[in-house]
This record gives C-alpha cells, sequence and structure tokens, in this order.
C-alpha cells in the first residue's frame, strides 16, 4: 500500500465514519422522542384512569 492510498483509504473512512455519526445521532434523537411520547401517554393513561376511577366513586 502506498501511501497516497493509504491516505485516500483513511480520508473515505473518516468521511464513512462521520455520516454514521451523523446517522446515529438521528436515530437517538427519533428514539427520545418516541420514548418521551410513550411516556407521556402512560402518564395520561394513569391520569386519566385515577380520575376516572374518583368520578365513580
Amino acid at each position: 500500500m502506498t501511501s497516497e492510498e493509504y491516505e485516500e483509504k483513511r480520508r473515505r473512512l473518516e468521511a464513512d465514519a462521520a455520516d454514521a455519526k451523523k446517522t446515529l445521532n438521528r436515530a437517538r434523537s427519533v428514539y427520545d422522542g418516541i420514548t418521551d411520547e410513550l411516556r407521556n401517554l402512560r402518564i395520561d393513561w394513569n391520569e386519566q384512569q385515577r380520575n376516572q376511577a374518583t368520578t365513580e366513586q
């Protein structure tokens, strides 16, 4: 492997790593948003059930 081949491959791998990191960060952001929505849904459901139980008594 020549130094030119090394540099070319290194640049390609660094670009691939940067793209993968951006994709990972986007996926993490989407995941965080979904888990927040799930938590809020569960909280809302529990609150609704609690309120319904008190009005039925």
